[in-house]
């Protein structure tokens, strides 16, 4: 379940894009507080705090202690705004949440017992790798593991599949029939040169483009997760 970790904010007076400017160049993070019994709140957290709260093993799903000046609100952390190039956080927002009520949150998917797959060389293809959950926020899990146990070439596991892996009163926020994973059958060497030679013999004399042919080849193995 998601880890509670204490992080401090203080509140801002100044807005725009300059005030935030100088915040970020001394390691502060402007953003927003909203939601359950708190008006909206300009307010800055120091950047590496930050970042250590939301690189627990719940990641972006901890629950967060959000302390503003001596008024505690349990957040969580709704939006971030990354750097394309520093991959630094630009902007948070928080959203401060009632225990009582359920949120919507992105869960990871994790495999397990990927070395028993049923003998054949199934090839797993992980079609989603997080799954929208609604579930209270003292109950959010890390991640929902997807058994692959056995499964041999053909076999399918879509989101019903996975309602066992739920706390009690958590749910799905998703079509029941959406695919998670399917084991395919491997593409050989030869399998592939085929199709590569398929592609070349599109060309003619003409100096004409030949159709363009989709290639979709999957691993031979695949990574975890």
């Amino acid at each position: 379940m998601s880890k509670q970790v204490q992080l401090s904010a203080a509140a801002r007076t100044h807005h725009g894009k300059g005030a935030s400017g100088r915040l970020r160049r001394e390691g502060r993070v402007p953003g927003i507080v909203y939601g359950y019994k708190v008006e909206p709140t300009a307010v800055s957290v120091d950047a590496l705090e930050l970042y250590h709260a939301l690189h627990t093993e719940a990641g972006r799903n901890a629950m967060i202690r959000l302390d503003i000046e001596g008024a505690t609100h349990l957040v969580i952390a709704r939006d971030l705004q990354i750097h394309p190039i520093r991959q630094e956080t630009q902007h948070v927002d928080f959203l401060a949440v009632d225990t009582d009520s359920q949120i919507s949150v992105e869960v990871p998917v994790a495999l397990v017992g990927e070395e028993d797959i049923a003998p054949g060389g199934g090839v797993v293809n992980q079609i989603l790798y997080t799954v929208p959950v609604l579930v209270r926020p003292l109950d959010v899990p890390n991640a929902i593991e997807v058994s692959i146990e056995g499964m041999e070439i053909g076999d399918v596991k879509r989101i019903e599949d996975l309602t066992a892996e739920l706390p009690e009163g958590a749910e799905f926020d998703t079509d029941p029939e959406t695919t998670v994973i399917t084991i395919n059958a491997p593409v050989s060497e030869a399998e592939l040169e085929s199709l590569e030679e398929g592609v070349g013999a599109g060309s003619d004399d003409t100096g004409a483009e030949p159709a363009p042919v989709d290639v979709i080849v999957e691993p031979a193995e695949a990574e975890e997760a």
